[in-house]
């Protein structure tokens, strides 16, 4: 896909039973690059989620920010980023759900896998935002979508790099998001995090 600031991807899954969370095998140490999770796990596509904790730019990115629910369980429980979100993630039946529920009450309501990240986008096929260019301007971008039947979308915009690609603002996301009939939508980490991994390559 392309705009006119940036050029992107978009991902299709039709079976949402086949998405999973999957987190650094290092927690508390160190990160660990996408392509290398990907191989590990022998993915398809994967491309990133929540954030990490990376104080001055020079973390390890084995601490992430907020809370990671995975298999129904309080993998991670982090400070408050602040991003203006909430849990972002699949429940049981493989519906996205976004709640600003605490992370207790999102497991007693089905939650299985969610980081923590924002802001919404599009919530039950209503727009969740609309202030100016998004506050944050043009970047990269990673979004994860869900139509109302069943099928994923998963968005991963290049940007910071003039002359190829800036990137996009939130507002015209969102555009983009009402277009491909997204129902449930949220910004998940962008900036130098966007990353999209095929069969192991980074694109």
């Amino acid at each position: 896909l392309s705009g006119a600031t940036w050029v992107g991807y978009m991902v299709v899954i039709y079976d949402p039973s086949r998405i999973d969370l999957v987190n650094t095998r290092y927690l508390g140490e160190q990160g660990e690059f996408l392509e290398s999770m990907s191989k590990f796990h022998k993915s398809k596509i994967s491309i990133n989620a929540g954030g990490v904790a990376d104080a001055g730019g020079t973390g390890s990115g084995g601490i992430p920010t907020g809370t990671v629910i995975s298999d129904g369980k309080v993998f991670y429980q982090g400070v408050d980023t602040g991003w203006g979100g909430g849990l972002i993630g699949f429940n049981k039946d493989h519906v996205l759900v976004l709640t600003k529920d605490d992370p207790q009450t999102a497991i007693e309501n089905g939650m299985v896998d969610a980081v923590d990240f924002g802001p919404f986008l599009i919530v039950n096929g209503k727009r969740a935002f609309a202030k100016g260019n998004g506050g944050t301007g043009l970047s990269s971008r990673t979004i994860i979508a869900q139509r109302k039947d069943g099928i994923v979308l998963f968005f991963i915009i290049d940007g910071r790099q003039p002359g190829y690609s800036l990137g996009i603002n939130l507002v015209e996301m969102t555009d983009l998001l009402v277009k491909y009939k997204a129902y449930n939508a949220a910004n998940l980490d962008g900036g130098a995090s966007s990353s999209l991994v095929v069969n192991g390559e980074l694109y």
